[in-house]
């Protein structure tokens, strides 16, 4: 994932917060319960910012990184708990009782009463996912301008060791 934001960032201008920013924005769609939609939901969402607001405002690759938090792997416990939380915030009920197809009508309701809790489960940790996501991409932001920084020292000191084995081959040969 590291070296992905680090080849990302050689081939675009990622200025000053673009991958905080990109990155909590990536983390919340990623807390949202829209599997198989947050790559949509941060490519549009990335494209119509920088479009309409401010140019690179958000990166999207990096946003699709930050929306990497709840994979399939995680969904299942992840859903799990958004279920419960979700249930706490509003009455659920949490019992299915399928008896017969008379009461499918019944099946549906809990059905999308359960999705529901999930989505409003979720919205902690969307919300909460907005400063982590800036933490983290704060971090790689620093850690990337320490790395840069070091790099531009490493080519100044090749430049000046370079200069100087000129000039001593050149009183040399005088």
């Amino acid at each position: 994932m590291f070296s992905k934001i680090l080849r990302q960032g050689r081939r675009i201008n990622l200025g000053d917060g673009v991958i905080s920013r990109s990155m909590s924005m990536g983390m919340a769609v990623g807390f949202s319960p829209t599997v198989g939609l947050q790559l949509v939901i941060c490519f549009i969402f990335a494209q119509l910012c920088n479009r309409f607001w401010r140019p690179n405002t958000f990166n999207t690759v990096i946003a699709l990184i930050g929306s990497l938090v709840v994979n399939p792997l995680t969904m299942v416990p992840t859903y799990t708990f958004y279920y419960f939380v979700g249930c706490e915030m509003i009455t659920c009920e949490s019992s299915i009782n399928f008896r017969d197809s008379h009461h499918i009508a019944d099946y549906i309701w809990t059905l999308s009463e359960g999705t529901g809790a999930i989505f409003i489960g979720s919205i902690p940790f969307m919300i909460a996912g907005v400063p982590v996501g800036y933490f983290l991409g704060r971090l790689v932001e620093k850690v990337l301008e320490a790395r840069a920084h070091r790099r531009r020292l490493r080519l100044v000191e090749r430049a000046r060791a370079r200069r100087e084995q000129e000039v001593r081959a050149a009183q040399s040969a005088q």
